[in-house]
């Protein structure tokens, strides 16, 4: 006879067995999704851009849409909503995403973006048509001028600059994509009747902790330091300027004695850790660095002692975000802290500002200035030096018809002063010719990059004319000796620019230490963090015409070595393994309006982006079960449920007989 006993005793058997094995069902229930690049949250001062997950994760049944009758079936007939839809590149554009934002069915988004499916690699309509999540006129409220009837980037579509009310993960692991697609092939198809039958379902983590803007953020951040346990919403979008000169800069320097080579060092894009950049961003960095390189060749720096006149190079940082590098060298400037409270530069030591942007491998360079009749006699000879040297190569060598600026570092100087002598130089005429600027598509493909490209002979005649026309500023005379920009060089510059940080140069400067063996990473990120790509820029200027301090044996001693003012010490590793005397330093690449009392950050005067801070990035895939079979478990659990109260209510009644006659018998055995 079964008594209540053998009850009890099989219940806390199979309860304990059951506990002991509870996080291996966990484990079986969920697959982990290899994706660790979602769209993350950026603020301003009034409002807020980009993607967040609700606290707790987006729970959704998974739908592949591979074309529009995929996307308009889960509109009208798709009954297992909430959806987490999987798209294929040529489905990701701003009408779908609208037409999912209308949509109350989906809770989440996948871009597939390298699998194994046909449907899923084939990007020849991105390719085609060109895919910009920007602007079409980037930072259009922080330039001097308005944007012109037609737009700077024709493909822009605008979607980084949207809040999007679901996450979006790009996935790039072909074996995961494979897993993604058979979990949908095998357990969602055919797609009639889902409620029937368990549907594979993804659950989407990506919390954002900052809402509304930057204003509320920081404030929400301010008023938490006073907790026990204070809260980080967001942080400021920042970083470091980097420069070199030809030679030191000095306190004493004359008026309209220097000339600034600049380029940008950042790019960004919708997702977190990709922003390639290739054509936004990084041809310009290797055609400054190749620049930079040669001019130190054809003057050395006691040569270049013998004349007032100096050359530097800049790369700002942060400029995808209303200009955040330039900006702040140009409010130091005013506050006399430009590079330093020392040396204290200012607009009128500045003779001419050239910029490069978007240096393309095409053979042709434009010319943007915003003082077309009324050029400094160093900007007119400048332009005439370096489009003789660049015709003489076969370029197309032109100046824009266009009353416009396109967007450059070169606004924030404007700003400062309409008449600021500075021109622009491009590889495009009105539109940008980059089909993918600010997108994960900006990589070395995209330039047509190999290693005997055109792209990087491109850059080295650029270079070498650039290097004619500094000299010719430096020492009012023409260069008459034969040096000239290596393509094999520039090739090797690209390298590290574009395909990986763990490069040839790079590795001559830094090892034995390990670089990523990844392409860098242009976007800007938060002002506590120096990102890597900017120290490597500063090693590499270092490594230009720099002097050896050969009494110092260490690397410990040569970070205090003292050295003349304009100079700073810097322990190169690798080849090099000693400690150099250079002009290579650093300035803060972080927005005034961060450091300013009081600041209105709902002012449009200064940068205001910050980024959202977030805990947990994850992706789940598991087996959401048919309506039916939810239905039957949720009976047995209430069966199960009263089932227990009978077994309690009977242990109660005859607890008094088993107990008491327990306690009987061990009284009478003793």
């Amino acid at each position: 006879m079964i008594t209540v006993r053998h009850v009890l005793f099989v219940f806390l058997h199979y309860a304990t067995y059951t506990l002991l094995n509870c996080l291996s069902v966990k484990d079986q229930m969920y697959e982990n999704i290899i994706a660790n690049n979602p769209c993350f949250l950026r603020l301003n001062g009034t409002n807020q851009f980009g993607c967040t997950s609700s606290r707790f994760g987006n729970v959704g049944t998974l739908h592949l849409v591979t074309n529009s009758t995929d996307l308009d079936w889960l509109f009208n007939e798709g009954k297992a909503d909430p959806y987490t839809v999987a798209l294929t590149p040529k489905m990701f554009n701003r009408e779908v995403l609208q037409n999912i934002e209308l949509s109350t069915k989906v809770n989440g988004i996948m871009l597939l973006m390298n699998g194994t499916e046909q449907e899923v690699i084939n990007n020849d309509n991105l390719q085609k048509n060109g895919f910009s999540p920007e602007d079409t006129c980037p930072n259009r409220y922080s330039d001097v001028n308005s944007c012109p009837m037609k737009p700077w980037n024709p493909y822009g579509t605008d979607i980084l600059l949207k809040s999007w009310s679901f996450p979006i993960f790009l996935v790039y692991d072909q074996n995961t994509i494979k897993n993604i697609i058979d979990c949908f092939t095998n357990n969602n198809l055919p797609l009639k009747n889902q409620n029937d039958q368990s549907l594979c379902a993804l659950e989407l983590k990506s919390h954002m902790y900052a809402a509304v803007d930057s204003k509320t953020c920081l404030r929400r951040t301010m008023m938490s330091y006073q907790n026990i346990r204070p809260i980080k919403f967001c942080d400021p979008l920042g970083d470091k300027n980097v420069y070199w000169s030809l030679k030191e800069l000095r306190p004493n320097t004359p008026n309209q004695s220097i000339a600034i080579v600049a380029a940008r060092l950042d790019a960004t894009s919708m997702f977190q850790d990709l922003a390639p950049g290739a054509l936004s961003t990084a041809t310009s960095i290797v055609t400054l660095m190749t620049t930079a390189n040669l001019i130190s060749e054809m003057l050395s720096y006691n040569d270049a002692s013998n004349f007032s006149r100096n050359v530097m190079f800049i790369l700002f940082n942060g400029e995808a975000y209303d200009y955040i590098g330039s900006s702040r060298v140009v409010y130091d400037m005013l506050d006399g802290n430009f590079p330093n409270d020392l040396i204290k530069l200012n607009k009128s030591h500045v003779g001419m500002f050239v910029e490069l942007s978007q240096i393309h491998y095409d053979k042709e360079v434009v010319f943007y200035r915003p003082m077309k009749h009324n050029a400094s006699d160093d900007v007119q000879n400048f332009m005439e030096t370096f489009t003789k040297s660049l015709s003489d190569d076969g370029f197309s060598v032109t100046e824009s018809k266009s009353t416009f600026i396109p967007p450059s570092s070169l606004h924030s100087f404007l700003k400062l002063d309409p008449k600021f002598p500075g021109l622009i130089l491009t590889g495009f005429n009105d539109q940008f010719k980059n089909k993918f600027y600010h997108s994960i598509l900006d990589d070395a493909e995209n330039i047509q990059y190999n290693n005997d490209s055109t792209i990087s002979k491109t850059i080295a005649n650029i270079s070498t004319s650039l290097s004619y026309s500094l000299y010719k500023f430096i020492t009012n005379s023409n260069y008459n000796g034969l040096k000239q920009a290596n393509s094999s060089y520039v090739t090797k510059l690209l390298d590290c620019y574009v395909k990986s940080m763990n490069c040839e140069i790079f590795q001559s400067l830094t090892s034995p230490l390990h670089l990523p063996d990844s392409p860098p990473n242009y976007y800007v990120s938060i002002d506590m963090i120096t990102n890597t790509l900017t120290s490597l820029s500063r090693l590499l200027f270092a490594s230009f015409g720099s002097k050896l301090i050969s009494k110092v044996q260490n690397e410990e001693k040569c970070l205090y070595y003292r050295t003349k003012q304009g100079f700073v010490p810097v322990w190169l590793r690798g080849n090099y393994n000693a400690c150099y005397s250079t002009t290579s330093n650093v300035t803060d690449a972080v927005s005034p309006a961060f450091i300013i009392p009081d600041y209105d950050l709902s002012s449009s005067e200064y940068s205001t982006w910050t980024e959202s801070v977030w805990h947990e990035v994850q992706i789940r895939m598991f087996l959401r079960q048919s309506l039916k079979l939810q239905i039957i478990i949720f009976v047995l659990g209430i069966l199960v449920f009263l089932f227990s109260f009978i077994i309690v209510k009977k242990m109660y009644d005859q607890s008094g007989i088993h107990f008491n006659n327990q306690e009987v018998n061990s009284v009478t055995n003793f």
